[in-house]
């Protein structure tokens, strides 16, 4: 066993106190920094949104306002800015729920365990991979189906972020 000396302790706890205050300090100094960054931006960036939002609600409005303008022509592409109409989603509807199990096993009997929940019921959520027709064979009506305005940015990933903030204050904007 190798005898360790009282002053090599005292001189290894030294270099590493010492080490651990440069690491402190430069984590300061690097938190103030990115402090200053933030301040400098935050109110930038606040009216930057809000202006954004504010501008969303305008071309949301007048996208909903002009249904006549998208009748042949769903949708719209100018400035890296998609906007029109699209189809919303219809709400499933099932009127007799055994008819309609019994008939998903009928039809698809190879994977209507899919379209059925644990307790055997209809699961509406995968029903909305089957075709109108399907639909009406296992007695399914799909109601509500209609269109809806919508606006999004159409460049890079980074838009998606974007997104959510403009939206937020559109929210505001209202």
């Amino acid at each position: 066993m190798a005898t360790v000396k009282l002053n090599e302790l005292e001189l290894a706890a030294k270099n590493y106190s010492t080490t651990s205050r440069a690491l402190r300090k430069i984590k300061e100094s690097l938190d103030e920094e990115i402090e200053k960054v933030r301040l400098k931006y935050t109110e930038q960036f606040a009216e930057a949104a809000k202006n954004a939002g504010e501008a969303y609600q305008m071309l949301f409005t007048l996208v909903s306002d002009s249904a006549e303008l998208f009748q042949e022509k769903k949708s719209m592409n100018i400035n890296c800015v998609k906007f029109g109409y699209q189809k919303k989603k219809g709400k499933i509807e099932i009127d007799n729920e055994e008819f309609t199990i019994n008939k998903l096993q009928e039809l698809f009997p190879d994977n209507a365990d899919m379209y059925l929940s644990k307790k055997i019921s209809v699961s509406k959520k995968a029903l909305d991979n089957l075709t109108a027709s399907d639909l009406k064979k296992i007695g399914v009506n799909v109601i509500q189906d209609s269109s809806e305005p919508y606006v999004k940015l159409t460049d890079d990933e980074i838009q998606k972020m974007l997104d959510a903030i403009i939206k937020e204050a559109a929210k505001d904007a209202e």
